[in-house]
């Protein structure tokens, strides 16, 4: 299972949703789904936006862990 940790990062480095959204063009929809761990497909490019955002790895925002059930 991937997880989305952005919520993480937003609240460490004290942002709000709408101010991400106006510096990488991302919607203000797409940042609240990801923050509330939505289970939705990612692009590339919304991860690349926000490793630029927030100058972080992508181990940062994104975390795999096995499924219990494998």
């Amino acid at each position: 299972m991937i997880i989305i940790k952005l919520y993480d990062l937003v609240w460490r480095h004290k942002v709000k949703g709408y101010q991400i959204a106006e510096a990488t063009g991302l919607s203000t929809a797409t940042i609240s789904k990801l923050m509330q761990g939505e289970n939705i497909d990612v692009k590339l490019s919304t991860i690349n936006k926000l490793c630029d955002y927030f100058h972080c790895n992508l181990s940062d925002i994104v975390e795999y862990v096995p499924d219990k059930n494998e």
